[in-house]
């Protein structure tokens, strides 16, 4: 049977108060997180327990269906404490979201016995697949799969052919975290708490039910067989993938500016025996310039979700133009690349402390640079996509 939440608190002091916590968690224990190259199990329980992991996820599933500006708002709170588990936090909650488009039967799989489990995927067509009876073999070796870790299940891409006369479709093909092998490749310089590690498949049987088209819930019309009728289930699917990598950058940039802030406070300047760092006008300056990128970087953020979210509370077609596709698309990638030119300004005024492993601003300096290279904020990609919507050729086809 399915839990239904009665009434859950969605007010923002009460989701930010639980963040807060589950977040001071994670950053009291990140050297460990380092060293292990996997957050703490202790920080994973305390997502679970707090609900977060399941804001954007169905209510009769255990979810809150909570809208993508409160998840973008929890979301940075959380990566400001740990880039990690704000990553985490952000690809499970929106990559999930789809769920409510796929079977009925598949969901009673998932969610049906455990409500906090997680589901790590890689939209990444990888896989090689072969239809057999009622279903699939699937094999292949993905990467960047995070949350493997801690996942009760695993979503892998594949392509297979689409009816006569149309391309092949993207599917999403899930299967049980114990029916699959885990590669031990997560040697990287930033996000190492995330654990993404590979996964292969040695033809596993996918039954059709646990098989999906990402593909084609982009397109008109089609919201799946039983997606539920909120307006969580109109918004637009980029508009949810998206803000994934935009709460991590928003979240780890605030506290690259915070423990800038910290540092220059505490610093001397020994070349001026009894300097300050913090009276020295380049210091202020670069501060000031940072928060205030800071600001608008945060400003856009919460503008992306919320045009997202109007849009699918007034009813309007959940599809959008290739003009809008395109914007957005470049939206995404300006917060992104300018948190990692933000992080770069502060990195390389903080001095020469800042080098050592367990220097927090180099932490998160790595964490920030190891974010931005996410293909969904490419900047090549989403400006020279705009510009040729703008002068009436296709954009890019990830936009």
């Amino acid at each position: 049977m399915s839990a239904v939440i009665t009434e859950p608190d969605l007010s923002r002091e009460h989701l930010l108060e639980q963040a807060r916590g589950v977040a001071e968690l994670a950053w009291s224990l990140r050297d460990q997180a380092e060293r292990d190259r996997r957050l703490p199990d202790e920080v994973i329980d305390a997502l679970r327990a707090s609900g977060l992991i399941h804001l954007g996820n169905q209510r009769r599933w255990g979810g809150a269906e909570a809208d993508p500006v409160t998840m973008l708002d929890i979301g940075r709170e959380i990566a400001r404490g740990s880039a990690s588990l704000g990553w985490l936090f952000a690809i499970t909650s929106f990559h999930t979201w789809y769920m409510a488009f796929t079977s009925e039967e598949l969901q009673q799989e998932v969610w049906g016995d455990d409500h906090s489990t997680f589901i790590a995927d890689s939209f990444a067509p990888m896989g090689q697949v072969d239809r057999v009876a009622d279903g699939y073999l699937l094999s292949g070796q993905w990467r960047f799969v995070s949350g493997i870790e801690w996942a009760g299940w695993v979503a892998v891409g594949g392509m297979v052919p689409g009816p006569a006369g149309q391309p092949p479709e993207l599917q999403m093909f899930f299967v049980p975290r114990n029916e699959i092998s885990i590669v031990d490749d997560w040697h990287t310089l930033g996000l190492r708490g995330t654990a993404s590690r590979g996964v292969v498949a040695d033809r596993v049987y996918v039954p059709d039910h646990r098989v999906f088209s990402l593909g084609r819930l982009a397109g008109p019309g089609f919201r799946g067989p039983i997606a539920d009728e909120g307006p969580l289930w109109r918004v637009p699917l980029m508009t949810m993938q998206g803000l994934a990598v935009m709460t991590a950058s928003t979240g780890v940039s605030q506290r690259m500016v915070e423990e800038f802030t910290a540092a220059t406070q505490k610093r001397v300047r020994w070349l001026e025996p009894g300097a300050q760092q913090r009276e020295a006008p380049a210091a202020q300056l670069t501060l000031a310039a940072a928060a205030t990128q800071w600001d608008a970087n945060w400003a856009l953020a919460q503008k992306y979700a919320q045009e997202g979210w109007d849009r699918a509370c007034s009813g309007a077609d959940w599809v959008l133009t290739e003009e809008e596709r395109a914007k957005y698309f470049s939206w995404r990638a300006y917060v992104g690349r300018s948190s990692v030119e933000l992080s770069d300004e502060l990195y390389i005024s903080s001095g020469a402390m800042a080098l050592f492993d367990t220097h927090p601003l180099q932490q998160v300096f790595r964490d920030m640079h190891a974010a931005g290279v996410h293909v969904g904020i490419d900047r090549g990609d989403a400006y020279t996509s705009r510009g040729r919507v703008a002068m009436g050729f296709p954009g890019h086809p990830f936009h």
